[in-house]
């Protein structure tokens, strides 16, 4: 099972390596999308390679799966229409989310740790 996740990861990240070269030229929104497409699911690899990891580490990464989902989509809307880009979203997601989820994950982590 390790080596089938795994090679998704690889297979996952090989394509998000190409996205990251397509928004070469494209807004900054762009190219922090595509960077978290390519590193989300290295980073979940890892994690899953050195279980059993602290859970204040394990739970913001599981959180961190909602916008790396929603990161797909978004980054075919801004590489279409760039003029669609916040200036209080980072990679699609309000900054509220990033901020007080990942406090929030953290300390989740801590807590049940």
């Amino acid at each position: 099972m390790r080596v089938a996740v795994i090679l998704i990861a690889i297979l996952w990240s090989a394509a998000s390596i190409v996205a990251f070269v397509r928004t070469r030229h494209k807004p900054l929104d762009a190219k922090l999308t595509a960077a978290y497409i390519l590193i989300y699911p290295l980073l979940a690899s890892l994690l899953y390679l050195l279980h059993p990891a602290p859970l204040w580490l394990a739970v913001p990464l599981v959180f961190g799966f909602i916008p790396w989902l929603l990161a797909g989509p978004h980054l075919g809307r801004i590489l279409r229409w760039p003029e669609q880009i916040r200036d209080d979203e980072i990679i699609g997601i309000p900054r509220g989310y990033w901020l007080w989820g990942g406090i929030g994950a953290v300390l989740l982590g801590l807590v049940f740790n």
